[in-house]
């Protein structure tokens, strides 16, 4: 027999069971659902058999479980569940229905990604920084490559400059003369001169970066992003270049100054810029664990097209990706990618969630049907 079921709804009873969390009105149902619906029985079983006893206890005792299922039984927002569930090195997936897939260690045979980070010194040699660990000197240059960390020092005052290099599937921090910091988020290009001489500190960023800028009243800080230019004194921010048509700065503290177009905005902290060259400037409030849930490896789809999710799984992960679904089949995705786990977790947790299909042909290129 076959009936028509609520799969989100049922995932969740099926965890909540599994769990210890479930009343007894809705383990009544639950099990009066498996036993006349051939569909949900098997998602039932499924589940059990992801759940050996020894990790059911994990599950119980990690701290700020009961607030994940307390978050799941009010359908609040999947942040929450993403940053309590992390550590538990479990995902979510939520397209159209939750579901909850605690992984078993297995050796990944997704493709290697073979591009490497690149510092580029003008009219100068390319260091392979993927490669060339520790410390390296290069004339007036020292470089200190550790721990996917750039620190330099440059004792002369000839103007040199440089371009960092993060391709898709990596990230990389730098820490530049003056003492800012900047993430770079994969598939991002970071220019900027060895040393501060003139009246400002000038940087080109594309793709995405978390700074943290040193203060120096005297010398303003400008970050130029295609189609506008931010301006601060010291402050921590997030700046994303990825839409080649869209610019979007989140402050996290301090203050900051954007030009773009013919328009200039203030922003203050908690405060999202964007602008785009159709729509012009729009200022918003946003959710930094979101924004900036990519400096832990995280990225939260919210109602995302598969072109998108192809998109994300190239830049995350530097793995080519073909998209084989009819355009009539691509649902919307709502849910989280742990790049700090290799691609398949995530592929086997969109399966599981009946979201898509897919395979690795043999040229490497990842096949989403």
């Amino acid at each position: 027999m076959t009936m028509n079921i609520d799969k989100e709804y049922l995932i969740q009873l099926v965890l909540f069971e599994i769990s210890g969390n479930i009343g007894e009105d809705e383990k009544t149902y639950l099990h009066q659902v498996i036993a006349e619906d051939q569909e949900a029985n098997a998602i039932y079983l499924e589940l059990l058999n992801m759940y050996p006893e020894n990790r059911l206890q994990e599950i119980r005792a990690y701290p700020g479980a009961e607030k994940v299922w307390i978050a799941i039984r009010k359908k609040e927002h999947y942040q929450t569940i993403v940053r309590y569930m992390t550590g538990m090195a479990a995902l979510f997936v939520m397209a159209g229905f939750f579901s909850y897939i605690f992984f078993t260690k297995k050796k990944d045979s997704s493709p290697p990604i073979a591009e490497h980070i690149q510092l580029q010194l003008r009219n100068g040699p390319t260091i392979d920084l993927s490669n060339q660990q520790g410390r390296t000197q290069l004339g007036n240059i020292i470089l200190n490559n550790k721990n996917k960390q750039l620190t330099y020092s440059y004792d002369t005052a000839t103007p040199q400059s440089a371009s960092l290099t993060v391709p898709a599937g990596k990230d990389y921090s730098i820490h530049l003369q003056d003492g800012s910091e900047i993430e770079l988020n994969a598939a991002t290009q970071l220019d900027f001169p060895l040393a501060f001489t003139g009246n400002t500190r000038e940087v080109t960023i594309h793709g995405e970066a978390y700074l943290k800028i040193a203060q120096n009243a005297g010398k303003p800080f400008l970050v130029h992003l295609p189609g506008a230019t931010v301006q601060v004194l010291g402050t921590a921010f997030n700046v994303n270049t990825y839409d080649s048509n869209a610019v979007s700065v989140a402050l996290v503290e301090g203050a900051v100054k954007m030009e773009a177009g013919n328009a200039t905005s203030i922003l203050k902290p908690g405060y999202e810029i964007s602008f785009t060259p159709e729509k012009g400037m729009s200022t918003e409030k946003f959710d930094e664990g979101d924004v900036l849930a990519w400096r832990q490896g995280i990225h939260l789809f919210h109602a995302a097209s598969m072109e998108e999710i192809a998109t994300l799984i190239h830049r995350f992960y530097g793995v080519v990706v073909k998209i084989d679904v009819k355009a009539a089949n691509n649902k919307p995705f709502t849910g989280s990618m742990n790049r700090n786990k290799p691609v398949r977790h995530f592929l086997d947790g969109l399966k599981f969630s009946q979201y898509i299909d897919y395979y690795f042909d043999n040229d490497s290129i990842l096949h989403l049907k």
